[in-house]
Parts: C-alpha cells; structure tokens; sequence
C-alpha cells in the first residue's frame, strides 16, 4: 500500500474516532513516523488523549479492525494526560522508556498539540535490566510461534528481542536511539563479538524483508537470539545493577 493510500486511510480513522469517542488530540506514533516504516510489514500505532476517565478500547479497537487490511494493520489505544505524566498507564512495557518512546515518536493530527510537548521521564539502571528480561521473553515467544508454524510472526518476534535487547546495553553507555536503524547504528559502539554483531545484522534484514530464512534457519536464529538476550544483555545490566541503580538517560 502507498503512502498517500494510509494517509488518506488515517484521516477516515481519525474522523471517524473524532465522532464516536470525543477525544482531547490523536496523535500517530512509532515507525510510521520515522524511517523504519514498511508498508505491508508495520503498523500503524494511534494514541488517542482522553478528556475523561472512562474506557473507550472497545470503541476503538472496533475502529481499528474496521480500517485495517491485509497489507495495513492499525493499532488504536486510549490514554489518559495524567497518567503519561504520573507513569501510570497501563500496559506491560518498562514504563518510563515506552513513554520517552512515544513522546520522541509522535505527532499529533487532531487537537491540541499535547504528546509532543511533555518532559520526556528518564530512564534509569532497573530500567535498562526489565526491557532486558522482557527481550528474553520476546524470543521465547517466537519459539512458540515456530513450533505451530507461524514463520513469519515468529521471525518478528526474533529480531524485535534481538534489537531491544541491543537498545537495553544502549542505555549502559547513556543512550536512547529511536528506531531500529538508529538501534543497528548505535550497536556500533558497544563491544560486541562478531557472533552478536553478525546477529543484529542479521535480526535487520529480516526486519527489512531483505531475507526469507527457512525454518531451520529461524529456528536457529530463535535459539542464537534467546541466548543473546538471556546470557548478554540480562548478564549485562544485571551485573551494572550489583553497584546499584542510577540514571542512565536524563
């Protein structure tokens, strides 16, 4: 799908949220703002800023899977100002990163410019060691996916934890690139075995679709990544945690 094709798809959405949910602003996130976009492969994430308590998800997810296609999937999710300020929305993500993430990522298309606008939360070493732990997770996932034979889910879960786990040693070294290229890019600074550089590279192409690795080859891959995440990034910040926590982005 062209871009001009899920622009003109994002103002029906955006309308249509308009009319049934009264919202503060709406505002796209993620990598349909950046240059990690790929038709076909990503999503595209909204978040909607409620005046009120109250929830709306069902509303919204109505209006996500009555927009999205085969080739376009929309992620539509409600949040209300105070709790981005406080840290308290509710979702499974480190709080204070998914948040930095979403105000860096952002643009508003409807209302008053708010997201844009709000003090990015810093990010401290407890930070760095949870998004670890979670990538550990993630990669287990795509095991699963693999063994009922979902290739194509399980090869996303394997490189999102492969590139996570790569932003998680970022934060050691006192940065918070956005985007999986800036991630690939920044992994250069990082004192990394060839083994683990040949992985992110590897966890990039098939981000990019530049691959279609067969199943042993994912299988291979999950497992490469799992230890990646689990023995490297975990062992990494877990071991920066011994001296206690501190701030590592401001």
């Amino acid at each position: 799908m062209k871009r001009i094709e899920s622009d003109n798809l994002i103002e029906k959405v955006k309308n249509e949220i308009v009319q049934k949910t009264n919202p503060a602003s709406i505002f796209t996130y993620g990598s349909y703002n950046g240059p990690d976009f790929i038709p076909g492969t990503s999503d595209i994430e909204i978040g909607v800023i409620k005046r009120k308590r109250g929830s709306i998800s069902k509303v919204l997810r109505g209006i996500a899977e009555k927009y999205s296609k085969k080739d376009l999937y929309f992620r539509i999710y409600p949040y209300y100002l105070r709790d981005l300020k406080s840290l308290k929305i509710d979702n499974p993500w480190t709080k204070s990163a998914f948040v930095r993430r979403l105000i860096l990522t952002s643009k508003t298309i409807w209302g008053k410019k708010t997201i844009e606008n709000l003090r990015l939360p810093s990010v401290d070493l407890i930070d760095a060691y949870r998004e670890a732990c979670a990538t550990t997770e993630r990669a287990m996932t795509g095991l699963y996916f693999l063994r009922v034979n979902k290739e194509k889910e399980a090869g996303e879960m394997g490189y999102k934890a492969c590139l996570y786990a790569t932003l998680s040693m970022e934060y050691l070294i006192g940065i918070f690139p956005v985007g999986f290229k800036n991630i690939v890019e920044a992994s250069k600074r990082l004192r990394l075995d060839k083994e683990w550089r040949n992985l992110i590279g590897f966890s990039y192409d098939l981000r990019r679709r530049k691959m279609r690795p067969k199943k042993k080859e994912l299988y291979d891959f999950i497992f490469q990544t799992i230890t990646y995440c689990n023995k490297i990034a975990e062992e990494k910040t877990r071991n920066e945690l011994k001296r206690g926590n501190r701030i590592l982005i401001k």
